[in-house]
């Protein structure tokens, strides 16, 4: 089944604008800034950055793109530095950013070749592509959530229209297509509540990762 356009996605989420970061999940957004900000180094692109919540507290320049200009008009009023752009037509220069940051964004591209590609240009030698994507083989949650939404259950995010989400192999293959080095990979958060948080770090620590709805990949130029 296949996904909608980027254009497509770009209305879905202009939309949802004014209301995402109340519906996003804050305990799973905090847990996802700890996996993506521990090693970065300035300065930094986010790509796909919705409202900028990843980076906000980041102590270091952080630029922030997403496709939705509604998004990025909300990124504005908090952030000095926002771009409106496709993440597989990046408008910067080579040899620019020490760290990209993509989190919960490259599933959603039509071709992730080109952003991964973008990404190796734009970045400078041993620089950081840090990657955050929800697993493939815990779909099953999202649908769930959509079961949910249908019977009127609120707080369940939002239907994005994503029919697919990227299997962790695919994403590699383009990686090392593009010449990245792959330097960690771990998944995190098994059940999505702050009350289970210790619960989470042990498990997270444990064969039953495998379970963590999301990914955080690491990788280096």
């Amino acid at each position: 089944m296949e996904n909608p356009s980027n254009s497509q996605f770009q209305k879905r989420f202009d939309e949802i604008a004014k209301n995402y970061e109340n519906i996003s999940n804050s305990y799973t957004v905090k847990r996802r800034i700890e996996a993506l900000e521990t090693e970065t180094e300035g300065p930094i692109l986010e790509v796909g950055s919705a409202t900028g919540i990843i980076t906000e507290c980041a102590d270091k320049i952080v630029i922030c793109t997403d496709i939705s200009y509604q998004m990025c008009k909300r990124a504005k009023s908090k952030r000095m530095h926002v771009v409106c752009c496709d993440a597989e037509m990046l408008p910067f220069r080579h040899d620019s950013f020490d760290t990209i940051i993509s989190s919960e964004m490259i599933y959603y591209l039509k071709n992730p070749e080109s952003f991964v590609s973008y990404a190796h240009k734009i970045l400078k030698s041993n620089g950081k592509l840090l990657i955050s994507m929800t697993n493939h083989s815990m779909a099953v949650i999202d649908k769930i959530r959509s079961g949910l939404r249908k019977i009127g259950i609120g707080g369940m995010y939002f239907d994005d229209g994503l029919k697919e989400f990227m299997k962790l192999e695919d994403l590699l293959k383009i990686l090392r297509k593009e010449n990245f080095k792959i330097t960690h990979i771990e998944n995190k958060v098994i059940i999505p509540f702050s009350t289970f948080d210790r619960l989470n770090r042990m498990l997270e620590n444990s064969p039953l990762s495998k379970f963590g709805i999301f990914i955080i990949i690491k990788s280096v130029k």
